[in-house]
């Protein structure tokens, strides 16, 4: 892949630099290879963050095994961690098989065409990619075919590599952001508050009150205030998820600006070429944008999941029966909410926070991008 990286910068060069007396039509041709070189680095850089630190990844996998609700879980809990591990069970089998499908759709007619001139058809001799090369692959049957099977594998390469550090992030960032909506409900219902007339039933601390009348050993703890291991328990919790959270962040926030500096790149390109270089019923750079756009949403999406379910939990201190606590607990509860008034993020290597509002940015950057892009290729 960094020989790849190198023949396609070093072609796209060449031809920028012969067109450089020219006008902006004379490299358009050379706009389709910007999205192909736009994920070489940035597989790259996912792979290579991973290969780096593999400790990390076994202490974050270990960790949140060993966090995960074991035996019997409330109904309560039962509808946070179903339809989170149902989503991402969708979202990680959509975004591989898109992924792959959008790889057919791109390779499909240049390798078929690729085949067809081999066996002798009068079709051109066309590459995937510009990659630059010392001699000419259309003169000799062989080589071509070696260097478009090559191109294949390369292309297959890049969108794995970096298609598997999205799905691994997508895990992480699943299963940290369902632990704080695990903690946020052990947090409500961890102090005993009698129903009376203040504290209806149906409130949510009068449920919990009922869960606590049908449970002798938990009223018992909790009238005799021995619940303070419980305590200690949800704040090294806390502690933990903090900083399974920021080892997120310290593994994919260079990946991430990498990521969205070229997003806005290659959409940019990508809506370039295809409303300009393509037949309105080609699919080549359609299919790369759509894999840009989704992927960046996804991403943008799990952030901003972590954001919220992370500042969930001082609402959940607040929500709770706090007053009815000892000032110990009151103590170590009031640590608790001030740790999580400030919400975990993931970050594009300090730049900017990865949230929804960064998916509206990059929309707009690349806009911006695509007609200037466009003004100077129109202008006469």
């Amino acid at each position: 892949m960094f020989v790849a990286l190198w023949l396609e910068s070093i072609k796209m060069a060449q031809d920028a630099l012969s067109a450089m007396n020219g006008s902006l039509e004379d490299v358009v041709g050379s706009f389709g290879m910007v999205p192909c070189i736009g994920y070489l680095p940035l597989g790259l850089t996912k792979t290579y963050m991973m290969k780096r630190d593999p400790l990390v990844f076994e202490n974050m996998v270990k960790k949140l095994r060993n966090m995960f609700p074991k035996g019997i879980v409330t109904e309560e809990e039962h509808k946070i961690v179903k339809p989170a591990l149902t989503r991402l069970n969708y979202v990680n089998k959509g975004y591989y098989w898109y992924n792959n499908m959008s790889l057919v759709i791109f390779l499909f007619d240049t390798y078929i065409n690729g085949v067809h001139w081999a066996i002798g058809h009068d079709v051109p001799a066309v590459l995937p990619f510009g990659y630059w090369l010392p001699f000419d692959p259309a003169q000799s049957v062989p080589a071509f075919m070696i260097l478009l099977n090559l191109q294949v594998w390369h292309a297959i390469l890049a969108i794995w590599f970096s298609m598997c550090g999205d799905l691994l992030m997508f895990t992480f960032l699943t299963h940290i952001s369902l632990q704080f909506d695990l903690l946020a409900v052990r947090i409500r219902r961890l102090i005993y508050v009698p129903v009376d007339k203040q504290l209806l039933a149906e409130y949510p601390l009068g449920l919990y009150d009922a869960e606590h009348l049908n449970d002798s050993k938990t009223t018992e703890d909790m009238r005799n205030g021995s619940y303070l291991k419980e305590v200690k328990d949800i704040i090294k919790n806390h502690y933990d998820l903090m900083r399974l959270a920021a080892d997120v962040e310290g593994i994919y926030s260079f990946p991430m600006l990498i990521h969205f500096f070229n997003s806005s790149i290659i959409i940019c390109f990508c809506t370039f070429c295809g409303a300009l270089v393509e037949n309105w019923n080609e699919m080549r750079y359609k299919c790369f944008l759509f894999v840009a756009l989704f992927e960046s949403l996804l991403l943008c999406w799990f952030g901003h999941r972590l954001i919220e379910s992370s500042q969930d939990i001082s609402q959940a201190v607040y929500n709770s029966g706090w007053y009815k606590a000892s000032s110990k607990i009151k103590s170590s509860l009031l640590v608790i909410l001030i740790r999580a008034q400030r919400p975990l993020h993931i970050t594009t290597f300090g730049y900017s926070v990865i949230s929804l509002k960064t998916f509206t940015t990059l929309i707009k950057t690349a806009w911006l991008y695509f007609t200037l892009l466009l003004n100077l290729y129109k202008k006469p």
